[in-house]
């Protein structure tokens, strides 16, 4: 049963009273404005499009469903990460959060939490992995890695429950278009596992080598800004999978039983380092057109700076694997410095944490490596900080990543 407009908001002012007296009144942002809308529909488009454009602009378009139902909490979790979005000012266009105060994205989070049954019944609807994957974003952005856990944890349980990793497992009756929509979510959580396992240190819970799930289609029927996009995404998705191996490999296993050491699966040290070269050959044209031509959207150019910064991730890492001179790793920092300094802060502020623990990542990683051949190469002194121009409006969980992971 749907529950109205109306409701739903008394629900919010309900819920506001039960704060502090300072905090403003909250109401409907996604129910019922169409900028709130577009607030929405930025962080799954450009970093994890957990459903469909069209679904997130029109699904709650009429009506609000009930607390109940699996889309209510799909509902709260979207409102959570872009009110979280609006309050960094994490948008292309600025006039989208101009005018009331920004929602307490923890209304929003703390009543999708509530939401979640104690056991799931035998459904494959997808709103449940939907919902679990946008808190655990919300929680990595929050710096809540408890939560993080949580949630990874509950998607990979429904994993599990219904062989999500294997498309030959699916619904036989759904259509190519639900198919595509099932690869993209897949593939968008493993993508933020990956993230979040290289940034702490965590295990990865669904390596790629058990996944049997392909890539969303691309189609002639596309405008050439999603062709390109589509292009760019799975490509990205691709540099995901080979961080997983450069993870893998950097870590190794040190207390293997020698009867197991044998089974280990572990590429040698070109391996890497091929692959990514053939990777990057293999490029999709498109990728490679006139930055000046029609489909250079926001989140096309958005995209073009998360390509440059995997990039250099796997190559860093790949290059430590090898045990690669450091000069050669400072040469591959030092140029990706200089492509990093041409882009613009909004960028940044768009990618939320994302791109800017890559940096941090890769900074990191130059400092490892000035160190590596007892001292020999030292940093160049603009290369000891990663100067990210008007670094002081990040949030305050990349600083503290910044003080954690860069060493002077």
């Amino acid at each position: 049963m749907g529950r109205s407009e109306g409701s739903f908001k008394e629900w919010i002012h309900d819920q506001s009273d039960k704060d502090s007296a300072s905090r403003e009144p909250v109401t409907s942002a996604t129910a019922e404005d169409s900028s709130a809308a577009e607030v929405a529909v930025q962080p799954t488009k450009l970093h994890f499009p957990f459903l469909p454009e069209k679904d997130l602009l029109t699904r709650w378009e009429d009506s609000i469903p009930g607390p109940e139902e699996p889309s209510y909490m799909l509902l709260m979790a979207l409102c959570a990460v872009s009110s979280q979005t609006a309050s960094l000012k994490a948008v292309f266009d600025s006039a989208l959060i101009d005018g009331p105060p920004v929602h307490d994205s923890d209304l929003y989070f703390l009543e999708a939490v509530s939401k979640i049954p104690m056991r799931i019944a035998q459904s494959q609807d997808l709103d449940y992995l939907r919902s679990f994957g946008l808190l655990a974003v919300y929680s990595l952005r929050c710096g809540n890695h408890t939560d993080l856990h949580r949630y990874l944890g509950l998607y990979h349980a429904l994993v599990a429950q219904h062989g999500f990793h294997d498309e030959s497992r699916w619904p036989s009756d759904i259509s190519l278009s639900d198919v595509d929509d099932r690869r993209r979510l897949f593939w968008c959580v493993y993508r933020l596992e990956i993230h979040s396992a290289c940034v702490l240190g965590h295990v990865v819970r669904m390596p790629e080598s058990q996944v049997f799930v392909l890539y969303p289609r691309i189609t002639p029927a596309m405008e050439p800004e999603t062709q390109a996009w589509t292009a760019g995404w799975d490509y990205i998705t691709d540099l995901y999978r080979l961080l997983e191996y450069a993870m893998f490999s950097l870590r190794g296993c040190k207390n293997r039983k020698p009867i197991l050491a044998g089974l280990l699966d572990r590429p040698s040290p070109t391996t890497l380092l091929d692959s990514l070269h053939r990777l990057k050959a293999a490029k999709p044209r498109i990728l490679l057109a006139d930055p000046d031509s029609a489909f250079q959207s926001n989140r096309c150019k958005y995209m073009a700076v998360e390509i440059i910064c995997m990039e250099t991730l796997v190559n860093i890492m790949a290059l430590l694997y090898c045990q690669a001179p450091a000069s050669e790793v400072m040469t591959v920092a030092d140029n990706f410095l200089k492509e990093v300094a041409m882009v613009p802060l909004i960028m940044f502020r768009i990618a939320s944490s994302q791109i800017v623990h890559q940096i941090l990542g890769v900074g990191h990683m130059l400092c490892n490596a000035s160190r590596y051949e007892n001292g020999q190469y030292r940093l160049n002194p603009s290369a000891q900080f990663f100067l990210v121009p008007g670094k002081e409006e990040l949030t305050q969980e990349d600083a503290e990543h910044g003080e954690k992971n860069v060493e002077t």
